[in-house]
């Protein structure tokens, strides 16, 4: 069980890096359904989670067309350590908002790993505006 719940974190990650827009997830997804990689269920699923992430009241700016956006984009801290923030939401051209996608239980991990990201940020000048876990 814990192999299929791995696996099904790892490809709503996939899936999301690949969405900017809320106009891109019917399409993402339904690519992943024409390749055979997600059958009818899961299908349901992971669409109607999607949306309800990207339609969220307090999340919904974060994906229209107003800002720009960076998944999976590594980056090289000043210790030559790669991190890879599941998405940057630029607000204007110094402004920032790190949003990092989790499938399983809430943990201090996950803070520190945003306070990390964080500092990344700062220390090449960007102001970072909010920090933000979502829970799928």
């Amino acid at each position: 069980n814990q192999g299929e719940a791995i696996s099904f974190g790892n490809l709503f990650h996939e899936i999301l890096a690949k969405i900017f827009t809320k106009k891109d997830v019917n399409k993402i997804i339904a690519q992943y359904h024409q390749q055979g990689i997600i059958d009818e269920n899961q299908l349901l699923v992971i669409n109607n989670t999607i949306v309800s992430v990207v339609n969220h009241p307090k999340l919904k700016n974060y994906f229209s067309d107003e800002v720009i956006i960076f998944n999976e984009r590594e980056i090289v801290d000043v210790d030559n350590q790669v991190i890879i923030p599941d998405r940057l939401v630029f607000m204007d051209k110094n402004e920032v908002v790190i949003i990092d996608y989790k499938t399983g239980n809430p943990s201090a991990e996950h803070h520190q790993q945003l306070l990390k990201y964080e500092r990344v940020l700062k220390s090449m000048n960007f102001k970072v505006n909010k920090k933000l876990l979502i829970y799928i």
